[in-house]
């Protein structure tokens, strides 16, 4: 029961990593044609900041800008809303675009479409997973808990020898293939904020964990979490079964350690210029594929219980001594 708790402590801050930081995000709209806004009348949305200030009466043309008056009503964090009205009106400086809300039938008004995008998001349980880890601060606070753990396992491997990815690592392809499909993933949504970005605000809105209803760049993509999410169960079952259990969650900080540098290395790689990213990312595929066939594919197994062995002597499963 202890081991199969541990696994699972493991498994929610490897998925952490695999889902993308996205950017801030703004509906894809044009003040000409309301067609390619990614939401629309009754499209339901839930307040995630403290509040959000509504104005009652409808926003008024004016010769010389917008007429606002002073009655107005707030709607509190986690109050659902759904969107009853769109319009635009362009002589306003701050925002063109105007959504009257409802959370019931007594509350209801309009506030700029740059406010409401900023104070709330889709009421979608994928959506609102995107929106809390897309947070810059609890990523750079992650970071630092993981650089912490892996100061400690630096430590412990200098005092006795211990697994790690990529220097003492375990004879199994399931690291190696997790860092480089997350390396991948990482890159491909470099891709789509830069030259697609349209596409992820779309899937934002109206997201779904089916890859194949979205198009090819999407699906590629959605494919690649799919495949972050089995490899992370396949590699936390590998080290627990391979190694002792204290064993095996140092092996995995240091891994959840390695996963935040690869991310937060491409991640600013591909912002400062996508070909240095794509570079970085097929750079340190090939080289980790080089050292596990080199260094860390087994070619024994253990006489007594079975465990692969990348060369003889003791076995770290059962403690036979197999020459």
């Amino acid at each position: 029961m202890r081991s199969r708790l541990l696994r699972l402590s493991f498994l929610l801050p490897l998925l952490l990593l695999a889902a993308c930081r996205p950017s801030q995000y703004t509906a894809v709209s044009s003040d000409k044609d309301d067609a390619v806004r990614a939401y629309g009348v009754g499209y339901n949305f839930i307040v995630h900041a403290d509040s959000l200030l509504l104005q009652e009466d409808r926003p008024m043309h004016w010769c010389q800008g917008v007429a606002q008056t002073s009655d107005s009503l707030w709607v509190k964090h986690n109050d659902r809303l759904v969107v009853a009205a769109i319009i635009v009106i362009p002589e306003d400086c701050v925002d063109s675009v105007w959504v009257k809300v409802a959370r019931d039938q007594g509350t209801m008004g309009w506030t700029h479409e740059r406010d409401l995008l900023t104070a709330s998001s889709p009421d979608d349980p994928i959506s609102q997973f995107i929106r809390i880890f897309s947070n810059r601060h609890l990523l750079w606070f992650f970071l630092f808990m993981t650089a912490a753990c892996v100061a400690i396992a630096i430590r412990q491997l200098r005092r006795r020898h211990i697994s790690l990815l990529h220097f003492s690592d375990i004879p199994s392809a399931y690291p190696t293939l997790l860092t480089s499909t997350l390396a991948l993933n990482t890159t491909l949504y470099a891709y789509i904020q830069q030259f697609v970005p349209y596409q992820w605000v779309n899937f934002y809105f109206h997201p779904t964990l089916n890859p194949l209803s979205q198009p090819l760049i999407l699906c590629v993509f959605l494919c690649g979490v799919w495949a972050l999410l089995l490899l992370t169960i396949a590699v936390i079952n590998a080290a627990f079964s391979l190694l002792r259990v204290a064993e095996a969650v140092v092996y995995l900080l240091t891994l959840l350690g390695l996963c935040a540098f690869i991310y937060l290395l491409l991640t600013l790689a591909s912002q400062a210029h996508f070909l240095i990213g794509c570079i970085f990312c097929l750079t340190y595929i090939l080289l980790a594929f080089i050292h596990y066939f080199r260094h860390v594919r087994a070619h024994y197994l253990c006489g007594r219980c079975g465990a692969k062995l990348r060369q003889k002597g003791k076995c770290p499963r059962c403690g036979a001594i197999n020459d």
